[in-house]
């Protein structure tokens, strides 16, 4: 894996990601449960499927579903966002352009506006791209691990 280079409004934003992503899962999905899988659980599965693509991305990028949050892994698969900065703030702007609305989207999406301006026309280019596609981010889920890749990026 290739060290990405941030400079300090970047790494701001990486470590407020890092430090709110609990507390967020605490408060507000209290009655979601965790899906206790791993990469190489996923990687496990037909290699067709979206679960090995997900686990594919999370061994790639060195990472374990972050309990509560596994969706935000699907999305990125079903996207082609990646994990730097730019493109998860992207990734917020695409699912509110999308129709999601959460109190997290909105707060990363005004760390984009007021940390890393500079990214504002890769925001907004996200921001059309998930208005102009099929509604998806209320319908990802679990049960889509299984389903043929192709199939789900066709639905989506």
């Amino acid at each position: 894996m290739t060290a990405i280079k941030l400079n300090y409004r970047e790494r701001l934003c990486h470590y407020l990601f890092q430090k709110s992503a609990e507390p967020y899962a605490k408060w507000f999905k209290r009655n979601k449960a965790p899906w206790d899988l791993s990469a190489s659980d996923l990687q496990l599965y037909p290699k067709n499927t979206f679960g090995y693509k997900v686990g594919v991305f999370l061994a790639v990028n060195g990472f374990e579903f972050f309990p509560k949050h596994e969706t935000h892994d699907l999305f990125h698969v079903i996207t082609g966002y990646g994990v730097s900065v730019k493109e998860e703030i992207g990734l917020q702007f695409l699912l509110y352009g999308n129709g999601k609305r959460s109190l997290y989207l909105y707060l990363v999406m005004s760390l984009g506006f007021f940390i890393v301006p500079e990214y504002y026309k890769f925001y907004k280019r996200s921001y059309q791209i998930g208005k102009k596609q099929k509604k998806f981010y209320h319908k990802i889920c679990k049960a889509y691990l299984l389903e043929d890749y192709e199939r789900v990026k066709v639905v989506f």
